[in-house]
């Protein structure tokens, strides 16, 4: 075993000089002939441990003996911990080739993630699963993502079709013109990545460009249950899917889900607060759903529509087209994280710029 740490450590010293790449031939050496259980001819583990504690038993003897008695444990450890830290680093990296993330579990939590708002799921740590003595569903879980991620590396490569994802109860921000490809965002009204996003589709003025529609996705919240991610995103959604059914007094070429979902994006209130602010961290129901019906009522709604809208909201039909979106998501997009923007083929887990949108 300590044949395989030394050569671990040597191998990578030996990429950056070249003073140790005879002792790393060596330890490769022994470490062929250990596989193939062969002894070492050349006894490097003894040499090595000589050069190694030579000087040191001589300014600290004590620490000398120590290290010469528990040599091959810590050798152990050392081997154990490097393989478990490449299998980890593999494991990161086919995450962020399926997923755009190293982290599938919470996306937010990865450097190397883009901007996005993490639809993350309830699993304990590993401390946390040794704590509560749960170690095997621990593991169970880390394979069975590690499976999932195999599993879905086709949908890295594949081509994206629109079409497969969308109703005929999907709304779109401008008329619907046959000759432009279409785009699918699966938005959160409470993320603020989504808001960024529809901020840079403005810019390039993609909205036009494309026939342009959504999936209301509000992120569940995965340690409370019947919960979500963002306070009042549920609500929202609950409105913009009501809107769909239930048409404004006053007809506008933007359909009123859309103008709606626009000023949650990027309105402010009359003190310069950002909506989708007051909405995610102030505002509670019944505050966020005032605001709401002045919303509908700038989208051309009138007064008395809007106990209707409410009902409609509340329906059975509006949850269970909640529940729809949610398993097109969850289930035939299979993203981690939003905002998610599927046009020309490709699906973009991700804020693009201004510039990416064309």
């Amino acid at each position: 075993m300590f044949c395989i740490a030394a050569f671990i450590v040597l191998g990578i010293l030996s990429i950056f000089s070249a003073r140790y790449r005879r002792l790393a031939a060596k330890a490769w050496y022994c470490v062929s002939r250990k596989m193939t259980f062969r002894t070492c001819e050349i006894r490097f583990d003894e040499e090595l441990k000589g050069k190694l504690l030579g000087k040191l038993i001589i300014t600290h003897p004590r620490l000398a003996r120590w290290l010469s008695r528990w040599f091959d444990v810590l050798a152990f450890i050392f081997v154990v911990l490097s393989i478990w830290s490449l299998v980890v680093v593999l494991i990161a990296g086919l995450n962020l080739f399926v997923y755009g993330t190293c982290d599938p579990q919470n996306a937010e939590a990865c450097s190397l993630s883009s901007e996005t708002c993490s639809i993350a799921s309830a699993q304990e740590t590993f401390v946390q699963s040794v704590l509560d003595n749960h170690e095997l569903t621990w593991g169970y879980n880390q394979v069975s993502d590690l499976g999932d991620a195999i599993v879905r590396i086709p949908d890295r490569l594949k081509n994206w079709n629109v079409a497969d994802y969308i109703t005929a109860d999907n709304t779109y921000y401008a008329p619907y013109d046959a000759s432009k490809q279409t785009a699918l965002e699966i938005i959160d009204p409470g993320c603020i990545y989504c808001a960024k996003l529809f901020a840079n589709i403005e810019t390039a003025d993609f909205e036009h460009s494309h026939n342009l529609t959504y999936i209301a996705y509000p992120i569940p919240n995965p340690t409370k249950p019947g919960q979500y991610k963002f306070k009042n995103s549920y609500l929202i959604a609950e409105y913009l899917e009501a809107a769909k059914r239930i048409a404004p007094a006053t007809a506008s070429t933007t359909p009123p889900d859309w103008q709606v979902l626009q000023a949650v994006f990027i309105g402010v209130d009359s003190n310069g607060a950002r909506l989708q602010d007051l909405f995610d961290g102030y505002y509670t129901t019944e505050q966020a759903t005032a605001e709401l019906h002045t919303l509908f009522l700038a989208a051309g709604y009138t007064q008395s529509q809007l106990p209707a809208l409410d009902k409609e909201a509340a329906s059975a039909e509006v949850a269970s087209a909640l529940a729809a979106n949610k398993a097109v998501v969850e289930q035939q997009i299979h993203t981690v994280k939003i905002p998610t923007i599927i046009f020309g083929g490709q699906r973009y887990s991700q804020v693009l710029s201004p510039g990416s949108l064309h």
